[in-house]
């Protein structure tokens, strides 16, 4: 072990000696630097080393180089000459060694390789100053090796290959293999969809800034036959210079074992017609059509093919074909495919609601929002959800209807011109609202009365589906922005059906303080909440525990004149008797500081007609300002749950604080006690010794 270390420190003297030259580091910076070093190498050799120590040690090393960068820009006018240095890269080159070693204790990593690659493509560590193009080619073809069912990692190569090398034809290659290897990957699919439509647009601009678009294509011709009669070694020999030149980069990916199972009798066949269609002679109308902007390629004929076979290997998702038509949307002169892509969303979903709404607005991608036709686009699509809705009157279609009317007239309600426009989808979600009230039970849906926010909709929504929260908080908010009493709507019906929901709580209650009750029957809304939260299965301990913390907080900021009282039941005589006793003292009124008495009594509530949660008690420890009572609320949250080391924690830390070393060690003798394993103890100790040692 220690003659590797050694080794690798030995390869820092060259750079540390031209930052002290170049003063970039004093002598016990340098020191410091190299301590560090040894520390992180040691780490290294361990038997068992994680990802995180290979990325502390990079992240030294980045923060190194980032101060030696600032500090030679720093000096950069009296650095004579200005030349790179061993220490302008060699950091970099040690990050790179660092990663290699990651990767090779980690292979099966694939978030180690792609900060990998994120470093090498963002970095600067090659003596030219220049990043590595052969280096990523051989990164991406190891990492795709180890990962060949990596989608991501097949993308970001075929992306390279077309942006470093300018090499259309190998990133179609690597996305081809990459489709071999995993046939139903969602984007695999639509990148290969995606380059092929963009090396048709890079054609298309080519030919444009050759001023070639309406020719017929004598002249490029005429070219081709030139170059084929450049006669001579020289021309051979600049041929296959500029061939090595740009293979050099490629990505040389070896034949994979997962590429086996690909048919070849498939590619066979295919070469086969492609080697019939070449051998065939074409007409002069033919070769004319292929030599002008007309071709079937520049149209996207072979972006409908990669189409065609992604739906055939993807069936049954209409969302998958709509991210093709995302796509369409970023090229322009793409209609025909586009429309290709949309008869196929129309033939083969036709029973999907939200595909025929996708169709219904599909044109108003190509209308921009300020364009002068969007007006009449928007009428198209009004009319397209018209033959929709004749064709399926279903509550899925109106909802999807409904959406989008409220969409738009949100959207409009943003632009200050748009008054009409406002107006115009205000009026058709009223009609909408009628249609659907005529025929509420084929039409109506929970989604629908929610955007349309009708009264009597609502109600009859809830009375539909009476467990949905969003529902009985639309209709609960309408009730108080309208000044109506929501107190039986919510204790008779609202509550019963939708118990679990927090928003309907929240509502009930915040309306209940407001509303100029006293404290007292305040309170019995609250014990009534945690007797009928208290049925609720476990999932729901979220709700119980926000009701309880809810309880406190508002005894906590009641005036400091009002006063709780110990209840021990519900019943309305003694909420008669409270209100006697109390009126004159409204919830509403404006506290002049925390009702410590009160919140008192709230916990003790809490405690008597309900299950005490551990986020109850966090709050009241936060909240109580005497030590002795904190000690009993410590006490009561430790039993919750005795297992559980965080209440036994807090305590100790508590009592540390307070210098009662000795209840901290009797405290800590219990929780050992508590804990049900030795594994538990043991790190319990250790986490109780490490409060120790900060004291």
């Amino acid at each position: 072990m220690a003659e590797v270390v050694q080794y690798h420190l030995e390869q820092m003297v060259g750079e540390l000696e031209d930052l002290e030259r170049r003063k970039l580091f004093s002598k016990p910076e340098l020191k410091s630097i190299v301590k560090k070093r040894t520390k992180f190498e040691y780490g290294l050799r361990r038997r068992r080393v994680s990802r995180a120590d290979f990325l502390r040690y990079i992240e030294y090393e980045i923060n190194v180089d980032a101060l030696r960068r600032k500090r030679k820009h720093r000096t950069a006018a009296k650095d004579a000459g200005g030349k790179r240095t061993l220490s302008d890269y060699s950091i970099g080159r040690r990050i790179v060694s660092i990663f290699e070693r990651g990767l090779t204790r980690h292979p099966d990593d694939v978030a180690l390789w792609l900060q990998y690659i994120a470093f090498v493509r963002s970095s600067d560590h090659s003596e030219d100053g220049e990043a590595s193009t052969r280096a990523l080619s051989k990164i991406y073809a190891a990492a795709i090796t180890k990962h060949p069912y990596e989608a991501r990692l097949w993308i970001m190569a075929a992306a390279h290959e077309l942006d470093a090398s300018s090499n259309g034809a190998a990133a179609r290659l690597l996305l081809q293999r990459a489709l071999r290897v995993s046939p139903k990957d969602r984007a695999l699919w639509t990148e290969y969809f995606r380059l092929e439509l963009l090396l048709a647009e890079k054609i298309k601009a080519r030919r444009r800034v050759l001023g070639i678009d309406g020719q017929a294509g004598e002249e490029d011709e005429g070219e081709d036959e030139g170059e084929e009669e450049e006669s001579g070694d020289g021309g051979e020999k600049r041929k296959r210079k500029e061939e090595n030149e740009d293979a050099a980069g490629l990505i040389s990916l070896p034949a994979l074992d997962e590429e086996k199972e690909f048919d070849q009798r498939v590619e066979d066949q295919a070469m086969a017609k492609y080697a019939a269609v070449q051998a065939a002679e074409l007409s002069a109308e033919q070769r004319a059509a292929l030599a002008t902007p007309g071709n079937a390629y520049l149209q996207g004929a072979v972006a409908v093919i990669v189409f065609e076979q992604a739906i055939k290997a993807i069936p049954g998702d209409w969302e998958f074909r709509r991210e093709f038509a995302s796509v369409l949307a970023r090229f322009p002169d793409t209609q025909a495919v586009r429309q290709r892509v949309l008869d196929s969303i129309a033939a083969d979903f036709a029973g999907s609601a939200q595909a025929r709404s996708f169709l219904c607005v599909a044109h108003l991608a190509a209308v921009s929002a300020s364009s002068p036709q969007l007006v009449d686009a928007l009428r198209e699509a009004v009319g397209n959800y018209g033959r929709a809705l004749r064709d399926a009157d279903t509550p899925e279609m109106w909802a999807e209807y409904v959406r989008f009317l409220a969409q738009w007239r949100d959207v409009s309600a943003g632009e200050a011109g748009e008054a009409s426009l406002r107006a115009y989808f205000a009026a058709l979600l009223k009609r909408a609202a009628a249609q659907v009230a005529e025929d509420g039970a084929a039409r109506l849906s929970e989604a629908v009365a929610l955007e349309l926010a009708d009264g009597g909709l609502l109600a009859e929504a809830t009375q539909r589906f009476p467990a949905s929260e969003a529902l009985w908080c639309k209709r609960l908010r309408a009730a108080i922005a309208a000044g109506d009493s929501v107190e039986r709507l919510c204790e008779a019906q609202a509550l019963p059906a939708a118990a679990h929901a927090r928003g309907v709580w929240d509502l009930w209650l915040a309306w209940a303080e407001r509303s100029g009750m006293a404290p007292a029957r305040v309170q019995a809304k609250y014990l009534a909440a945690f007797a009928r939260t208290a049925q609720l299965t476990s999932e729901h301990a979220g709700l119980k525990a926000h009701l309880q913390i809810r309880f406190v907080d508002w005894a906590w900021a009641l005036p400091a004149s009002a006063t709780l009282h110990d209840i021990s039941h519900t019943g309305e005589e003694e909420e008669d008797e409270e209100d006697e006793e109390d009126e004159g003292v409204p919830c509403g009124s404006a506290a002049a500081g925390p009702n410590v008495e009160a919140f008192r009594r709230a916990c003790q509530s809490v405690q008597r007609h309900a299950f005490p949660t551990p986020g109850f008690y966090r709050r009241c420890l936060e909240l109580e300002p005497d030590a002795r009572h904190k000690t009993t609320l410590h006490e009561f949250a430790c039993r919750v749950n005795e297992s559980d080391t965080r209440p036994w924690l807090a305590y100790l830390q508590f009592l540390v604080d307070e210098r009662r070393l000795d209840s901290a060690a009797a405290v800590f003798w219990r929780a050992s006690k508590a804990l049900p394993t030795d594994d538990a103890r043991e790190a319990f100790d250790a986490l109780y010794q490490e409060l120790l040692r900060k004291k």
